[in-house]
């Protein structure tokens, strides 16, 4: 083998050696800022309006499933009768949520009872028509100048 050949090859395997290295850099620096200067949190947080919802078999549901789409806010600020609750569920399981039939049973009825017609809107909600909270679209309408 030539001279010129071995520091060729010499050259190539320090080049590589290199690439290696820079790659495991450029790893290690990518999950750096995700860790480094942060307490671990216990828990994920939660997203907006998780915090109204009452503790409850169906509350993990929701975490899981309700969210993968929208956060929590719109939802504990509504008040419906277990129909209008069905209704909702049944509608989002329309658009794609996961549920098995004993999971979608379980949140209507948690729904129900938690943001029921007779519980009081949260703080927040309290400046929007109840109209509008509870879905009535008869009460949202006469509301409304005609045209």
């Amino acid at each position: 083998m030539t001279l010129a050949r071995r520091m060729k090859n010499a050259l190539y395997s320090k080049i590589q050696t290199g690439l290696l290295l820079l790659l495991l850099l450029a790893s290690g620096a990518v999950n750096l800022p995700a860790t480094v200067g942060q307490e671990k949190q216990d828990s994920p947080a939660l997203p907006e309006g998780a915090t109204s919802l009452p503790e409850g078999e169906a509350r993990t549901i929701i975490l899981s499933a309700c969210v993968q789409c929208h956060n929590l806010r719109n939802t504990v600020s509504q008040r419906k009768t277990a129909d209008r609750w069905r209704r909702t569920v049944n509608e989002m399981i329309w658009r794609g949520t996961a549920l098995t039939a004993d999971e979608a049973e379980t949140i209507i009825k948690y729904l129900a009872v938690s943001f029921g017609p007779e519980k009081p809107l949260p703080p927040v909600m309290r400046s929007v028509p109840r109209a509008v909270a509870t879905g009535s679209r008869s009460r949202l309408r006469s509301s409304l100048p005609a045209h």
